[in-house]
């Protein structure tokens, strides 16, 4: 027994493990973050290298593809060589992932608007939903508030969460960070903007196929630690089969509650299906969500520790 606990590699667990404790427990001021300052470069960069309406789409996928490539790729490369010439590169692989794993801030964001909800103060709660979600806020009624809370805080768990901590475990630190920063690009360089609609596709179409292993694990570790039949119907019953309306599917069912439906993105009215459950949401609602996602969090890092353990073997 002995000889097979020495023979572990354990520093990827500590790293996952150091991550995960400092996410829960420590809120890095969006301001000094480093992904704030990533946020800004795409943004700037979209603006600079969009083209105008008259081009043709096959330049706008071209100089979208283009532009993630020149602005991720030297970040990417300098971060691997300083970590590869690092006499300690433990400490660089834990700082990476404790700036990537930031689904803090999504939670800290989640509590205000429960607790402005809470307090029937409905400009507030909108300000606040408007932080965590691309939709337009300024006209949802107190269930559109708490039903966009719930949608951004499950998606961003499925899609964050899960997202850094799969590929952690799979690729490294490295590939955590390559998944990181394209998620991050395609939730800055937003496809529901109309000028962006064909600007953003190429990194829409490689970030939606990325998410889908975590997500659907995430999704099923959920299930299986709440009411996994509850879930399954109603993911039966979805009329639509997109990924995004599965996953709201799966929630929905699981605390019988409506979830998706219309939402409002640069001032165009998208109508999404309604998905899960049969009653509207309510306040309580908001509670027993965030229970159930946190479960799912400590499920997630027990399986991730699990397989970080015989992949260190």
């Amino acid at each position: 027994m002995n000889s097979l606990i020495s023979g572990i590699d354990f520093q990827p667990l500590l790293i996952l493990w150091l991550a995960i404790a400092i996410d829960a427990s420590w809120r890095w001021p969006q301001r000094t973050h480093p992904l704030t300052l990533m946020r800004y470069l795409v943004t700037q960069m979209g603006r600079k290298v969009l083209p105008s309406s008259s081009f043709a789409p096959s330049q706008h996928y071209i100089s979208g593809t283009l532009a993630a490539i020149v602005l991720l790729s030297p970040l990417v490369a300098c971060l691997v060589i300083l970590v590869s010439m690092a006499q300690y590169p433990v400490f660089f692989d834990a700082v990476i992932m404790i700036v990537l794993l930031d689904y803090g801030y999504q939670r800290q964001q989640y509590k205000k608007v429960l607790a402005t909800v809470g307090r029937n103060k409905k400009s507030l709660a909108r300000e606040l939903v408007s932080s965590i979600t691309a939709r337009q806020c300024d006209t949802l009624t107190d269930i559109g508030i708490a039903k966009a809370a719930i949608e951004s805080l499950w998606l961003k768990f499925l899609y964050l969460f899960c997202g850094v901590i799969f590929y952690y475990v799979v690729f490294g630190p490295i590939g955590a960070l390559v998944y990181r920063l394209m998620l991050l690009t395609s939730w800055q360089w937003h496809y529901r903007d109309p000028k962006m609609a064909l600007f953003a596709k190429p990194i829409k179409k490689i970030v939606s196929v990325l998410v889908l292993p975590p997500a659907l694990l995430g999704a099923l570790i959920t299930l299986i630690s709440s009411r996994p039949i509850r879930g399954l119907k109603a993911v039966k019953r979805c009329s639509a089969k997109d990924i995004t309306s599965l996953l709201l599917a799966t929630l929905g069912g699981i605390h019988n509650i409506k979830l998706g439906g219309p939402a409002i993105y640069a001032n165009r009215k998208i109508r999404y299906p309604r998905v899960g459950g049969e009653h509207e949401v309510k306040f309580s609602s908001m509670v027993y969500v965030k229970r159930t996602i946190t479960s799912a969090m400590i499920g997630v890092t027990a399986i991730a520790t699990l397989l970080l353990i015989v992949i260190g073997m």
